[in-house]
């Protein structure tokens, strides 16, 4: 998909919001700049469940929310102030607000305020700018020397995701790979019921319960990893297959999970908590 691609079906996800597609829309073509990237529906993690945010700069950490009508009872105003605090607890990212209740000039008014304040951080000699090829190529990551969960950095084959790890791969499909640490393995889970398997991720995304639906083949599994004196298998960097917010699938970087011997059994299954949310990458070794 080309920058162009992108941007039509960002916008077109708008269309049937009228208010929405209106603020989003007429912010986009005021900054006139394709270098700062959007997202529009952006989906956010919470403690209890996940938020949507209308509009998304990754690059800025700021989410745009358009206010009709509904979200000014006294119900929805408390509602929305929880769901505001958790996401900018979460992530430290900002929400601003546009009320599109208030007059047409108001309205326009709040938008030239979230531009002109866009534009003042374009200005920023860190800023970096979007580059959609680069984003989704391991030597991105491998000469960076990390991946950060901070920069939603998803891949679009297993092959991509391994080859960060000094891997040459030109194919792979499997769930699991090796990594440079032998402690450590990358693990590519589809984190909802699938076939055999029933794997969760919670709300807040820090656990991981992994678990067979055949009792057998989940005992086997569970033990296989408890009893693992030397915890080759208690450590997993994760890249869980999701579907892009276009509809595309993905597979996106979770952090570092580590394995809670003591929480997991064989009725609830593999217990895996966040540990870290950055971690090293590495060049292919040089023949």
């Amino acid at each position: 998909m080309d920058k162009k691609e992108y941007i039509i079906r960002q916008l077109g996800r708008t269309k049937n919001k009228r208010y929405e597609s209106y603020v989003v829309t007429r912010i986009v073509h005021l900054l006139n700049d394709f270098s700062i990237k959007f997202v529009t529906q952006q989906y956010v993690s919470r403690p209890e469940g996940r938020a949507l945010t209308d509009l998304f700069f990754p690059q800025f950490g700021i989410h745009i929310e358009v206010d009709e009508g509904q979200h000014f009872t006294c119900a929805a105003i408390k509602e929305d102030k929880v769901r505001e605090a958790d996401i900018v607890n979460a992530t430290g990212h900002e929400i601003i607000r546009v009320d599109v209740t208030k007059s047409f000039e108001k309205i326009n008014s709040k938008i030239d305020e979230i531009v002109e304040k866009l534009k003042v951080l374009r200005c920023n000699e860190q800023f970096s700018a979007w580059d959609i090829d680069s984003e989704f190529d391991p030597q991105t990551y491998i000469q960076r020397g990390y991946i950060d969960i901070v920069d939603h950095v998803a891949f679009k084959t297993i092959k991509d995701a391994c080859n960060c790890f000094g891997h040459n791969y030109s194919g792979y499909q499997r769930a699991g790979a090796t990594h440079p640490n032998p402690h450590i393995m990358l693990w590519f889970p589809k984190l909802f019921p699938n076939g055999e398997w029933d794997n969760q991720i919670s709300n807040d995304e820090k656990t991981i319960i992994e678990r067979n639906m055949n009792d057998i083949k989940a005992r086997e599994h569970i033990f296989s990893h408890l009893n693992d004196k030397e915890k080759h298998k208690h450590q997993r960097i994760v890249f869980a297959k999701v579907r892009g917010n276009l509809g595309d699938t993905l597979y996106r970087f979770r952090g570092l999970y580590s394995l809670d011997v003591q929480k997991s059994n064989e009725n609830t299954g593999l217990v895996w908590k966040r540990t870290k949310t950055k971690v090293n990458t590495y060049p292919q070794p040089k023949n």
